[in-house]
Order: structure tokens, then C-alpha cells, then sequence
């Protein structure tokens, strides 16, 4: 039945031709054929069941389970001191410090094991340039951020080195025993800024940070700081990852759901970013966006899903970006959302499933390039080019039973449309605001009102 994909296919676990050209006045010219045969169904994952976390037990693993993550280095002694006045250990020497060799250092209420592998942190803790700390697993299980009622504390490096390995982070209220799950009264997070490096391996990270600038949860921040996260699980923050002014920063394997805005969230002149293999779902806004002059990065083999709003996003002038081999589908707008960026390449993603169109070039991007995409049974259109989006290439994609329109055209500028399969929608093609185009060498055909329009 055109306009709807009942064909579903497989559900899974989680040129040389003369291009077509359409100006800013153009009518319809182009194959339009009756007889092909629909491509093969597109194998689809399913949104799988979707649990809470608990509260007081908000970590999954018992203590001893972490992966391994190489052999830990012996750490050398700290050189720390507490600062009562700021409620601040500053740790100022010593490289791979381990977690309870800090706490031997300062007072109980600062920092104490209160369980076998569960440390309780009250204290804000700061690595200064030319120390490094390292929490990690089987010592440090899980640690617990001191907050609730306003409360919270932070680890911040300064120009220093930060390394979680296996371990649990979160929030901590010593009052209810569970975690601090309210984000608008300030919570514990995670910082490295100056030219420090933090590396996050096979962790946890749950109910950390709020809206203040540096306090989202987990972030990178200003020129130099670098670092990578790996295998990890990032959820219920305020942003799930947060950068600014970073440069290749490596974000692979890991799963981000529940966080109160965006899943991953490189910001202002983050570039050469490598964001791969990530799952990335249940997320209150976008799933995952570079915004404000983001370039030169790679998101690729991802799965996103059921996000509030976009899946992928490009926001701002983020440019010449390679958005590849994702799946992005149950999101409740669009599956991948191109807005006022430019020479970013779509390529070989599957789109599908989402409450609005599929993909969406918008505002003024320019010279953006989808292919070889399988746009399908979205609850719009397969493709949307609208406002003042110029020169987009749309080559070779398999655009299929979209609720409304296989590609729906309203900009003023031009575009090249070649070597799309367009079948199964309402309307296969619906151009707006033209009246002539040279032929391609598109198919287009079955769908249910017309194969094309123009207006």
C-alpha cells in the first residue's frame, strides 16, 4: 500500500549519466517509469523494551564484574592538599594517582570508602597541570558525587590528567541514599578544560550535571583539552557529552540514553571529531548534533533512536562533516537534520521510521551531498529541501513509502536530483516554485496520488 511501508522486511535486534537539474523555475522533465518493481524490503531494527534505572542501585555491574582494561599502572604518590575554605582537594603532583591513595591524604569527610569499592566523594577535586588521577576499577567500584538539596561537587582537571577505567559515577544524596535526580538544583560533573586529557573506559555515568555552563555532566572544553570515551554507558546527565573548542576528540562504543537534552553534543569550533559505533536513544532532544562551527568530523556506524526530536543533527555553520553508515529511525521528527551547514556528506545511511521526513536540508546549507541512502517509511516525506537550501546533491538514493512525499523541493536555489529510486509514497517527487528542468535518470513510480508534481 503506497504512503505506508507495510513491507517491512527483516526486524533485527539493536556517473556517466547526465545529472538532473533543477533551477529556480523548473517544471518536472524525468524517468518516470510504471513497471519497476519495488527494491527489497529493508531489514529494520525494532525499539526494544525501554527499563528505568533504579535509583539507589543505579549501577549495572556488581563489584568485580568491570571489563578489563590493561594493565593499570602502579601510580605515583599524590601531591595533594585541602583547601577547607573551597571544599577542594587540589591534587598538584603525581602521575596515575590512584583514587584511594588521594583519599589517604585528606580527611574522611572529604573523601572515604564506605563499602568494599564504593567511595563516597565530598569534596570538589582538582588535577592541576603535571598531576594525573585515575579512578578506575577493581578499587574504586563505584563512587558516589555528594548531592541532593543543591549540594554537589565536581573533578576537574585543570591542565591535568583525568581516567575513570570500569567504574560507576554518579550522584549521591546521603539523605534519601539514592541518586540526585534533579537537574534544575545543580549536580555533580565531570570537567576537563586548559589543555587537560580525560579518557573515559568501560564506565558508567549516571545522574551527573545541570544546566550551568561547565557543570553538564560530562564535557570537554577550551583549545588543547583532548581525551577519548570508550564502551561506555552515559545516561540521565544534562548532556550525555558536551565539547567546546576541542579538537579530535574519540567518542566510540558506547551507549547514551535518558540524558535531559542531547545524547552527544561537540559545541563551538569542536573539529576533527571521530564519532563511531555508538548507540544513542531515549534522549530529550536531538540524539546526536554538532553545533556552531563543528567541521571536519567523522559520525559513523551509529544507531540512533527514539529520541525527542532529530536523530543526527548540523547545526550552525558545522561543516564538511561525513555523516555515514548510521541507522536513525523512531526519532520524533527527523531522522538526519542539516540546518545552516554546509559541504556535509550523507552517505549510505538507513533513515527510517521517523514522525517527520528523513532526511531534511534546511535554511541556507549549501552544497550538502545525500547518498546512496535507504530513506523509508517515514511519517513525512523521504527527503525535504526547503527554505534557502542551495546546490544539494541527492544521487543515488532509495526513497520508499514516505507518508507524504518521496522528495519534496521548496527552495530557491538549485539542486541535482540523479539515479534515485522513488516509489510508495503519496507523491514521488513534489517540486515547488519551477518551470523547466533537463531529464534524468530517476525512477519514479507506484506511488499513490503521482508519481510527480509541480507548483
Amino acid at each position: 500500500m503506497p504512503g505506508r511501508d507495510t513491507d517491512r522486511g527483516e526486524r533485527i535486534p539493536v556517473s556517466s549519466v547526465r545529472p538532473f537539474l533543477i533551477t529556480a523555475a523548473a517544471v518536472l522533465a524525468f524517468v518516470v517509469t510504471g513497471c519497476s518493481a519495488p527494491p527489497e524490503p529493508l531489514p529494520r531494527r525494532e525499539v526494544p523494551e525501554h527499563g528505568a534505572v533504579d535509583p539507589a542501585r543505579p549501577c549495572s555491574r556488581e563489584p568485580g564484574t568491570a571489563p578489563a582494561t590493561g594493565t593499570a599502572p602502579d601510580g605515583g604518590e599524590p601531591q595533594a592538599r585541602f583547601d577547607a575554605a573551597t571544599n577542594t582537594i587540589v591534587l598538584t603532583g603525581g602521575e596515575d594517582v590512584p583514587l584511594p591513595a588521594l583519599g589517604e591524604e585528606v580527611a574522611d569527610s572529604a573523601l572515604r570508602e564506605v563499602e568494599p569499592g564504593v567511595w563516597f566523594l565530598g569534596a570538589n577535586i582538582a588535577v592541576q597541570p603535571g598531576a594525573s588521577l585515575r579512578v578506575a576499577a577493581p578499587d574504586v567500584h563505584w563512587l558516589r558525587m555528594a548531592g541532593g538539596g543543591g549540594a554537589f561537587v565536581s573533578i576537574t582537571a585543570y591542565g591535568g590528567g583525568l581516567a575513570v577505567e570500569g567504574t560507576c559515577i554518579t550522584s549521591w544524596d546521603p539523605g534519601t541514599q539514592t541518586v540526585d535526580e534533579d537537574h534544575e538544583d545543580r549536580r555533580s560533573y565531570l570537567l576537563a578544560r586548559d589543555g587537560a586529557t580525560m579518557t573515559i573506559d568501560d564506565a558508567e555515568l549516571r545522574f551527573l550535571g545541570s544546566g550551568d555552563v561547565e557543570s553538564y555532566g560530562l564535557s570537554w572544553r577550551t583549545e588543547g583539552t583532548t581525551g577519548h570515551i570508550r564502551g561506555s554507558v552515559i545516561s540521565h546527565l544534562y548532556y550525555g557529552l558536551y565539547s567546546y573548542e576541542v579538537d579530535g576528540l574519540e567518542v566510540t562504543d558506547n551507549e547514551f540514553h535518558d540524558n535531559v537534552l542531547y545524547g552527544v553534543d561537540p559545541h563551538t569550533e569542536s573539529r576533527n571529531l571521530v564519532i563511531e559505533r555508538n548507540v544513542v536513544h531515549h534522549n530529550g532532544k536531538h540524539g546526536i548534533i554538532l553545533a556552531e562551527d563543528c567541521v571536519d568530523s567523522v559520525i559513523r556506524d551509529n544507531v540512533v533512536y527514539a529520541n525527542k526530536h532529530h536523530g543526527i543533527v548540523m547545526y550552525q555553520n558545522s561543516d564538511r562533516n561525513l555523516i555515514e553508515g548510521n541507522e536513525s529511525f523512531g526519532n520524533a521528527a527527523q531522522g538526519i537534520n542539516i540546518n545552516e551547514s554546509h559541504e556535509n556528506e550523507i552517505r549510505a545511511n538507513k533513515v527510517y521510521d521517523n514522525a517527520e521526513s528523513g532526511v531534511g536540508i534546511t535554511q541556507t546549507s549549501r552544497s550538502n551531498v545525500v547518498a546512496d541512502n535507504q530513506l523509508r517509511g517515514n511519517g513525512k516525506d523521504g527527503i525535504r529541501l526547503v527554505s534557502e537550501a542551495a546546490e544539494t546533491t541527492v544521487r543515488g538514493n532509495t526513497i520508499g513509502r514516505n507518508e507524504r512525499y518521496g522528495v519534496y523541493v521548496d527552495t530557491v536555489s538549485g539542486f541535482e536530483l540523479t539515479g534515485n529510486t522513488v516509489f510508495g509514497s503519496r507523491v514521488g517527487l513534489m517540486i515547488k516554485g519551477g518551470d523547466e528542468a533537463d531529464e534524468g535518470d530517476n525512477e519514479v513510480f507506484g506511488n499513490e496520488e503521482a508519481d510527480a508534481l509541480s507548483s
